[in-house]
């Protein structure tokens, strides 16, 4: 009885150290990539309280019927932003561009143009940026 009793303390003993060794083997891994995603989340929540862009101008030039839009951004944040991740929105609608630079640093300017857009009337223009700081501008096509 002596045996049995020191052979079953083994196997459960064994056991126990086999059920410990893959918790450890999963839970670790997944701690590290949650604490990543917390990082990249601070990182990305700090990032948009540093952007900001003002809408300095919006100019519009007569393209036969239609007209093409030259928009002037200022970053006035801190953060350099990456022009190729804008979103140009005229009336609610996503328009492509074409920009002066690849990236707006800060205190500095870039141009946005817009060709071949159509309509009259009073315009709402969105320019946002890749982390969702946006500004707003309102011009008028007679």
């Amino acid at each position: 009885m002596g045996f049995s009793l020191v052979a079953a303390a083994a196997i459960i003993g064994v056991a126990v150290l086999i059920c410990v060794e893959t918790a450890v083997e999963t839970t670790i891994p997944t701690l590290t990539s949650i604490h990543d995603a917390y990082k990249d989340m601070r990182d990305r929540a700090v990032d948009r309280v540093q952007t900001d862009i003002n809408i300095t101008s919006a100019i519009t030039s007569n393209n036969g019927s239609n007209y093409d839009l030259n928009v002037t951004v200022e970053n006035t944040g801190s953060v350099t932003l990456e022009t190729q991740y804008f979103d140009i929105l005229i009336n609610g609608t996503k328009h492509t561009f074409t920009c002066s630079k690849s990236y707006l640093y800060p205190e500095k300017y870039v141009y946005f143009n817009i060709v071949n857009l159509n309509g009259t009337g009073k315009k709402r223009l969105k320019v946002v940026t890749n982390n969702g700081v946006s500004d707003y501008y309102e011009y008028t096509i007679t």
